[in-house]
């Protein structure tokens, strides 16, 4: 090692010697009122380019669901193993298996999937993959349908962290935040929507709070 390189090297080592490394700032334990939940997750992610649709139960989601599917001419829908979606889709509708190769995902007309948790502050889906383990179909086809209990709505993403990590650490090694359709901005900053991912983003609100 040079001298020069040496010295410098020491320097730096004097410098630092005794300097405690400051800890990171607390994340904000702000909340939101549960009442607010529903309407500011709907103003939220209407912002952004999503739709919300409040459900009664399973039968008025599935209802909505055959719907939209028509209504976007939808034949193929690539489904999540979320076991709350068995029995949603429309006999007459193709569903992708789940180990179905990624260019047959990436053709698919829509993915249906569940969410493990909402953030109305943001509009934002949360999808853990303890529990939602092909999130490919959040990403991949054109359209996205996400069936979301109103029960699990949070107000905050500090609300969320906290949920995740109550019982331990997360048994899930991967969390998916998906706020409103996909984006893509260019160097001149044109936004552009679904180039990436989804164009559209319906989220059918399971309203299981009452």
């Amino acid at each position: 090692m040079s001298n020069a390189r040496e010295a410098i090297l020491g320097a730096l080592r004097q410098g630092l010697r005794g300097t405690a490394v400051p800890p990171l700032p607390p994340l904000r334990e702000r909340t939101l009122p549960s009442e607010q939940h529903l309407a500011t997750f709907t103003s939220m992610l209407t912002r952004v380019g999503g739709t919300v649709d409040v459900v009664a139960d399973l039968a008025a989601a599935r209802a909505r669901l055959a719907t939209l599917l028509a209504e976007a001419d939808a034949q193929t829908v690539a489904c999540s193993d979320a076991p709350e979606l068995r029995d949603l889709l429309p006999a007459a509708v193709r569903t992708l298996p789940h180990d179905a190769p990624r260019d047959a995902l990436l053709a698919a007309d829509c993915g249906l999937t569940s969410a493990q948790f909402g953030i109305a502050e943001t509009g934002t889906l949360v999808l853990c993959s303890g529990d939602e383990r092909h999130r490919l179909a959040s990403l991949l086809p054109a359209r996205h349908v996400c069936l979301l209990p109103r029960s699990r709505l949070c107000g905050t993403l500090a609300e969320v962290l906290a949920a995740v990590h109550r019982d331990g650490p997360p048994r899930s090694r991967t969390i998916t935040f998906v706020t409103g359709p996909s984006r893509t901005a260019d160097i001149e900053l044109t936004l552009v929507v679904g180039v990436h991912g989804p164009k559209f983003l319906h989220v059918l609100l399971l309203d299981d709070a009452r």
